[in-house]
């Protein structure tokens, strides 16, 4: 995947130029930023560049098209490393860091000059699993680059901070997701490619669930489940939720992302609730969240708004940890309906 593939980052592409050319890569990289913004994607760009057979290393720039950025791309390249937690994990082992990170990074490079590793949940690393680097970071092995994808250094051990070059990525802007949804064909009129991208908040992730057709609608019915009576139900809260996670494949990880993306929009739908019912124009621009904003704030006291977005949170937490989904859905649909009525949540989800 060519650097063209790339968008909104070309500071991060024109900072590794130059540090290709002064001969200063470093052995050991953090990429921190927001979900969804294209650090994996930089990463994986960043690997095919240092082991593209056809264009010279110092230029940075993969074909995309070589055995070896072929090799990349389907994680089959003998320098090529990529770890992430296993999905029935809720963390990141020392095992796989030890024997598929630091041992393999210890090797000299077999095809060319560069031995690549991608560490992509670095903020689901364990303590131990953290500590394990630390010799890896102190004695590289021969043309070794290790990149840790996260969030935020604050997340990450310092003696691990302390060894790497952070490289900060933001949120993409609303021209660079706008092309993304035209060129992957989910809208062809400009005017719904500008809306949605700029209801997206510069997730990649969040513009491609809002040009989902089956995505919209359950959200339609979610919404007007949450604002539209005063007594909303948890069980059919937690079915249709659960139906929109299906909706994006039988892998479980799939409807994991998908169930976190509706969470996280009801996050941003409490939000609105709250700036409306001060008074305040709702800062979504979503005139569907807006609409059910207005009609919740009419009803549902501050603090209970509050609470709900919490409780959101604490879901999204839980699905991400690993925690049954459709457990962890049922407590809190059954918790936020109660929270809205005034009523005390359960401590099922706690």
């Amino acid at each position: 995947m060519p650097w063209k593939t790339i968008r909104g980052h070309d500071a991060q592409v024109d900072h590794f130029r130059k540090l290709m050319t002064a001969g200063r890569l470093p052995h050991a990289l953090l990429f921190v930023g927001p979900p969804s913004v294209g650090k994996t994607l930089f990463a994986r760009t960043l690997a095919q560049g240092l082991l593209c057979d056809t264009n010279p290393h110092g230029a940075l720039d993969p074909c995309g098209t070589c055995p070896s950025c072929k090799q990349v791309e389907a994680e089959t390249h003998p320098d090529f490393i990529v770890a992430r937690r296993p999905e029935d994990k809720s963390e990141l082992p020392i095992k796989v860091i030890r024997e598929e990170v630091c041992a393999k990074l210890a090797l000299k490079p077999m095809m060319g000059k560069y031995r690549v590793a991608i560490v992509e949940d670095a903020d689901e690393l364990t303590t131990q699993a953290a500590n394990a680097f630390l010799k890896t970071l102190e004695e590289p092995g021969p043309g070794s680059v290790l990149i840790l994808i996260g969030s935020n250094p604050d997340a990450q051990l310092e003696t691990i901070v302390s060894r790497c070059q952070v490289v900060r990525f933001a949120p993409l802007g609303v021209e660079d997701l706008e092309a993304i949804l035209k060129e992957r064909g989910l809208v062809t009129q400009a005017a719904e490619a500008h809306q949605l991208a700029a209801q997206a908040e510069g997730s990649v992730a969040r513009a491609l669930a809002l040009a989902d057709h089956d995505y919209q609608d359950a959200r339609h019915a979610i919404l007007h489940e949450l604002s539209a009576d005063r007594n909303p139900s948890g069980p059919r809260l937690a079915r249709l939720t659960e139906d929109l996670a299906k909706t994006a494949g039988k892998e479980t990880a799939d409807q994991r992302r998908r169930a976190i993306a509706m969470l996280e929009d009801l996050t941003r739908f409490f939000r609105d609730v709250l700036w409306t019912g001060a008074g305040l124009a709702a800062p979504s621009g979503d005139a569907a969240m807006i609409e059910a904003a207005n009609s919740l704030a009419t009803w549902c006291e501050p603090e209970n708004v509050f609470a709900a977005a919490d409780r959101c949170m604490l879901a999204i937490d839980q699905i991400q940890s690993n925690a049954h989904m459709g457990t962890a859905l049922t407590a809190w649909a059954h918790d936020l309906c109660r929270i809205l009525t005034g009523q005390p949540a359960s401590t099922s989800g706690r």
